[in-house]
């Protein structure tokens, strides 16, 4: 081993140049690559761990009525809570000049000391949270801050705006305007990215002295976020929160509970497409890394191989030959990995992504160990690996040149089109692009053409599931919704009569069906759900996957992330718990959601949530008269198909504004209910084209590299071609003619192999997310990559043709 030893530090000290070279190569793409892995883990966990910082709770409880009047008292006792975190909601609206509000928005302030201090922690961005004596002070959430044109030091001028008579309460003379001072700029876990109805406009956090100076004529809803101890599920507490509201008459005997985790998963599943980004764009890096590496890795030892006779005469075997190889490569990309730890470590305050980077509750340098060992230890293995072959073959030990002597497969390709009398400028083209040589002019052929073919794969595969992304975006029955419009008075509720005094004088409208919101309890889990009736026509139900809709009170239809977590299939019986009443349902249909949300509460979110009748939610929505018809929260419309529809449903729109404003929704007619999923799939529809680009610049790299190394290893074959009577610019057209042969093969078999991937992938991506598997394929697209391709390459190639072309042939020959 010393003699091993020996001759690879001879061979780094006299080529240290070189070899620095590749141990700087190796350092800026392991970088880059360790960039990357350690920055889709920061980014995948970061919402979590903001979560642990913040002491998130896990279940809102928020009674019908009130729960100030000793309900939070009693559900803070109950053995399944740990703590309990008591809010209020204040019925004040930021103002312009003239007294007008100017944006909808939710304010709420703290009970007591417990919410922001125990549970629900925000994450302070700038100043301070509001001090709980000091009734002028508040601290609004990132995303009001930026609609509102808001800053530390700010004032907000608000309206009080009472709620309405009430027992005990009294909102007396008009109250002037309040003027609040910004102290501070938080992030809440429902700001880092909004879910909910309610996260999606900006938050206003007051004191409790201003709550306590406002009084109960100005709270428009009061909750409690709850902690629960281990082994005690939402739906457990839910149940037990429901009975308790019987007892206190204040909290209208019905509380809503919403199950945190639900919401946690939402923004999870918002991050994970940035993260799993992070992953591939670090996976190819590293594979097109490993091929230009083992290229400019396998250069340097060819160079060294003229002396292998030599040290084989002196007593080397071709195992210690190849040993050395392997060394002078090791210690080059274990210099390299070591630097690319340190470059990932110091760009590691771009870290995390996206909506993970509101989340990050430890921003700025850090240090992801377990990627930065592992790193380091594939950089080297994958390296030593990649060269292995060729050590093994420059590391002959006789006295000819078997490299020189050793049988090169010639191209039939080649030699058919040179019997068929092709230009010899097609004939050579071809021929160097599918020879890979021998001796010292054997080039990396198989390896280009493989780097090239994964290359057009990948971004055909990237293109093709990138469109499906966007047909998803863009088609709303693949998320659920199978009409044109829906009118949602959220808590409010209306009459059938009152619908159809207004439905019945629409044009275009040819029917609606009726609904209603809710939750239900199922094996712990609390799940959004709707209820639907009967209106005009049939009954509109989201998009089925499987199934049927719910005809009776006892049938249910679920989401499919819903059915897959208590482990049940469509017609099996299921127990389902509503407003605290246990009841044995048939599965009777499996569908995707569009979004139903209401208030502060998770809304449906496509494999998430149940659908029944009305009659089966068996929730009674506020406003309800005792006796008489049933009252609903929304109604689901279907206009006329044709070229009037677009001007039916926005002229129904202007005519419901008026009503829309005085039960206070002002955007009560919905036409897209994209989920959050949805929704968030359409903010990053473009990171599949993105992808798509990297990868081709990356595959035109490797493409670009072996096109030099072609030139400078085949001068000789030029400047034979030369002196045979080739002109220069027959040069290039060989030239050209080798790198069209190059794409042309990497086309052929990288677009069919790659609209394959693109639809496994999105079918296996569908399936997760319970929609229909229906895919597409952008044609128009995967042709005009083949003419792209093929000029991308020849632009890539033409300063290294340039190059060949201008090659002196006596003096390579001379040289020779």
């Amino acid at each position: 081993m010393r003699a091993v030893g020996a001759v690879a530090a001879h061979e780094l000290r006299t080529r240290w140049r070189a070899w620095v070279g590749l141990a700087l190569l190796v350092a800026f793409a392991g970088g880059c690559v360790l960039t990357a892995a350690a920055g889709a883990r920061r980014t995948d966990s970061a919402y979590q761990r903001f979560l642990v910082a913040s002491r998130a709770s896990d279940v809102l409880v928020s009674p019908a009525g009130s729960g100030l009047g000793g309900y939070y008292g009693a559900l803070a006792r109950l053995p399944g809570v740990v703590a309990l975190a008591p809010i209020v909601g204040l019925s004040v609206l930021p103002v312009g000049p003239g007294g007008r509000p100017v944006l909808a928005s939710v304010a709420a302030a703290p009970f007591d000391h417990r919410w922001g201090h125990i549970l629900e922690i925000p994450k302070v961005l700038d100043g301070r949270l509001p001090l709980a004596g000091r009734p002028g002070e508040i601290a609004v959430d990132q995303n009001g801050a930026l609609a509102l044109r808001l800053h530390v030091g700010s004032t907000l001028v608000m309206k009080a705006v009472p709620v309405g008579p009430s027992p005990g309460a009294n909102a007396g003379p008009p109250r002037p305007p309040l003027r609040e001072r910004v102290v501070g700029i938080v992030v809440t876990r429902g700001s880092v990215h909004p879910v909910t109805n309610l996260d999606k406009v900006p938050a206003i956090f007051a004191s409790t002295a201003l709550a306590d100076q406002l009084g109960r004529a100005y709270t428009s809803f009061d909750g409690a976020y709850a902690k629960l101890r281990p082994g005690y599920s939402p739906g457990i507490v839910g149940r037990q929160a429901e009975s308790l509201a019987q007892r206190f008459r204040a909290t209208g005997g019905h509380v809503f509970v919403a199950d945190e985790s639900a919401q946690a998963a939402a923004v999870e599943r918002s991050i994970q497409p940035e993260a799993v980004s992070l992953a591939i764009f670090a996976l190819v890096l590293a594979i097109t890394a490993l091929l230009v590496v083992g290229q400019a890795a396998t250069r340097l030892m060819a160079a060294a191989a003229p002396a292998n006779p030599v040290l084989a005469a002196l007593g080397m075997t071709r195992g210690q030959l190849m040993a050395a190889g392997l060394l002078e490569v090791g210690a080059a990309a274990a210099a390299g990995a070591v630097a690319g730890a340190g470059l990932a470590v110091a760009a590691s305050p771009l870290m995390p992504i996206g909506t993970a980077r509101v989340a990050e509750p430890d921003p700025g340098v850090s240090a992801d160990w377990a990627v930065l060992a592992a790193g380091v230890v594939a950089i080297v293995v994958l390296a030593v690996a990649r060269v292995a072959q060729p050590a093994w073959r420059l590391a002959w030990g006789g006295s000819g040149s078997r490299a020189a002597a050793s049988p090169v497969g010639r191209s039939k390709v080649a030699e058919w089109l040179a019997a068929a009398g092709a230009p010899v400028t097609a004939a050579a083209g071809v021929r160097l692009a599918l020879e890979p040589g021998r001796g010292r002019g054997a080039v990396p052929v198989r390896s280009a053409m493989t780097g090239a073919a994964l290359s057009v794969l990948a971004v055909t595969a990237a293109f093709t599931f990138g469109a499906n992304l966007l047909h998803l975006v863009h088609t709303p029955r693949l998320y659920g919704q199978t009409w044109d419009a829906a009118v949602d008075w959220q808590f409010g509720s209306f009459t059938p009569r009152q619908a159809q005094r207004v439905l019945t004088v629409t044009p275009g409208i040819t029917g609606w069906s009726y609904g209603t919101h809710g939750t239900v309890g199922i094996g712990g889990l609390v799940v959004p759900a709707i209820g639907v009736a009967a209106g005009l026509g049939p009954v509109l139900s989201p998009t089925m996957l499987a199934g049927r809709p719910p005809r009776t009170d006892r049938e249910i239809v679920l989401g499919t992330s819903t059915i897959r977590r208590i482990g049940r299939s469509v017609g099996q019986m299921v127990t389902v718990t509503v407003g605290g009443r246990r009841q044995v349902d048939r599965i009777v249909g499996r569908a995707v959601f569009p979004n139903f949300g209401q208030g502060g509460f998770t809304p449906t979110d496509l494999g998430e949530g149940a659908e029944t009748t009305t009659a089966g939610l068996g929730s009674v929505p506020p406003g309800r008269p005792p006796g008489g018809q049933p009252a609903y929260e929304f109604a689901l419309l279907r206009f006329a198909p044709g070229p009037q529809r677009a001007a039916h449903i926005a002229a129904f729109k202007r005519s419901m504004s008026r009503i829309c404003s005085a039960v206070q929704q002002p955007g009560c007619v919905v036409t897209d209910q994209r989920p959050n999923g949805v929704a968030d799939y359409a903010r990053i529809e473009g990171t599949p084209t993105a992808l798509a680009v990297v990868l081709a610049v990356l595959g035109l790299a490797v493409l670009g590299q072996f096109i030099v190394v072609s030139g400078r290893r085949r001068r000789r074959d030029f400047a034979i071609l030369r002196t045979l009577g080739l002109a220069g610019r027959q040069v290039r057209v060989i030239t050209a003619w080798q790198v069209s042969t190059m794409t042309g093969l990497a086309l052929a078999v990288g677009i069919p192999l790659g609209v394959v991937a693109g639809h496994w992938s999105w079918r296996l991506f569908a399936e997760s997310l319970g929609i229909p598997g229906d895919f597409v394929t952008p044609l128009p697209l995967v042709l005009l990559m083949v003419p792209a391709v093929i000029l991308a390459g020849n632009a890539v190639a033409y300063w290294p043709a340039r190059t060949a072309a201008r090659v002196s042939p006596a003096r390579v020959l001379r040289a020779e």
